[in-house]
């Protein structure tokens, strides 16, 4: 909600968020973002690219590739991403004021841990 700039990850509100938000490397996952506001938010992840889920069912050859969508006020969108670039990464409002006002999260990436250790 725009009063207050809140972001959820999995329930959790970003500013509730004590660490970054896990990946591990090379794993696929599907994020959807829901914009609950009545502006549009450029969401932009660094360090990757990722693929527009849009309906089509052929999506392995139709998917678009970004690394920045923009969710349409009450609208939301939904994309797949290889997290294959280990490191800390910004995943923020492209808007400056909101990135400022706190849309903005770390998303790490590191490799599984190796079993027995």
């Amino acid at each position: 909600n725009m009063e207050r700039y809140m972001w959820a990850f999995d329930g959790v509100t970003f500013n509730a968020l004590t660490a970054p938000i896990p990946f591990r490397q090379d794993e696929r996952v599907r994020i959807t973002l829901i914009n609950d506001t009545m502006m549009a938010h450029p969401i932009h992840l660094h360090g990757h690219f990722f693929e527009l889920v849009n309906g089509d069912r052929d999506h392995n050859m139709f998917q678009p590739r970004k690394h920045t969508v923009i969710v349409q006020p009450g609208g939301s969108a939904t994309f797949d991403l290889t997290a294959n670039e280990p490191g800390d990464w910004a995943f923020h409002c492209h808007l400056l004021y909101h990135m400022h006002a706190g849309m903005m999260q770390v998303v790490t990436v590191r490799p599984f841990p190796e079993e027995g250790k």
